[in-house]
């Protein structure tokens, strides 16, 4: 079996994963129609590999013309990627894992862009940016608290007509010190 890890930052299960938490439970057909690209034989192997993995589950299934279909949602609690397997996994492991991660942000913001005007980008919250900052451990420790505090105090909010979904995405990358 596939650690947690590789299990969850592989490029179509991300994007399966990641369309789940948008807020509804999916069948295989709605996730085929929302994902666009991924053929059905593709998904179904991959929805089953996170199944096994315990980071989806089937909450419904449904009579659909003399077949059973299966409605799926993320499981939320089991998401998270132990420390142990972070630091057992290797640099090269590291690299390809970020590599994933960048390219489905990539991915999401290149859909954002081309479907969006720029005079749209403020109103709609959309922004990057790149902030070196200078912080002792312990002050570094305080900013990562608060900015769980903060998420921590919404993400459990449920999708509405009046809720815009806004990816947050974010990464510390320590830089060797010139001086």
């Amino acid at each position: 079996m596939k650690t947690k890890v590789d299990v969850l930052l592989h490029p179509i299960r991300m994007r399966i994963v990641q369309q789940l938490l948008l807020g509804k439970p999916l069948t295989i057909a709605q996730l085929v129609d929302a994902l666009g690209d991924v053929p059905q034989a593709t998904l179904y192997r991959h929805m089953n590999l996170l199944l096994k993995a315990n980071q989806i589950e089937i909450i419904d299934t449904k009579k659909v013309k003399g077949t059973e279909e299966r409605v799926f949602s993320v499981r939320k609690e089991n998401l998270h990627i132990p420390d142990d397997e972070i630091e057992t996994s290797s640099q090269e492991d590291h690299v390809r894992y970020f590599s994933v991660f960048h390219n489905h942000l990539l991915r999401q913001a290149t859909a954002y862009l081309t479907e969006t005007s720029p005079r749209q980008y403020k109103q709609d919250g959309f922004a990057y940016w790149n902030t070196p900052l200078h912080l002792t451990d312990e002050e570094f420790q305080e900013l990562v608290q608060s900015m769980n505090k903060c998420i921590e105090a919404v993400i459990h909010n449920e999708p509405t007509p009046e809720r815009v979904t806004r990816i947050f995405a974010g990464a510390f990358i320590p830089q060797n010190s010139q001086g």
